[in-house]
């Protein structure tokens, strides 16, 4: 089993807020040649709440994406697959925060708190 990625906090600089997340992929083969971040071939933008977003060949590049669109990308519509493998549903984010996510389904009012293995189940529609 593939441990989860270390992620690394991106903060504004202006003003400290958090706009998401870091995580460093090791290059194919360097398993055990040292840390994930020196072996680093790929940098993984992450959501505030943890959701992978993007991918990008460096660390700065991914950076500069969470600064200018990490929190903006909150606003979006995004969907969750649910576990038993149903059919997608349209999700908007009402509330993030690390390690967790409230949300609301398609035009349904009632608000759900995602979190652990849940937060990997959305994507940006």
């Amino acid at each position: 089993m593939t441990p989860p990625p270390v992620l690394e906090p991106v903060h504004r600089p202006e003003d400290g807020e958090l706009v998401g997340h870091l995580a460093a992929v090791a290059a194919a083969g360097a398993a055990g040649a040292g840390s994930a971040v020196a072996d680093a071939d790929r940098w993984v933008a992450h959501a505030v709440f943890g959701a992978p977003l993007r991918t990008f060949a460096g660390r700065d590049e991914a950076e500069a994406f969470l600064r200018s669109r990490g929190l903006a990308l909150l606003a979006e519509r995004w969907e969750y697959r649910p576990a038993d493998g149903g059919e997608a549903r349209p999700t908007w984010l009402v509330e993030a925060r690390p390690g967790s996510v409230v949300v609301r389904f398609g035009y349904d009012v009632a608000a759900t708190e995602l979190t652990g293995a849940d937060l990997g189940r959305l994507t940006l529609a």
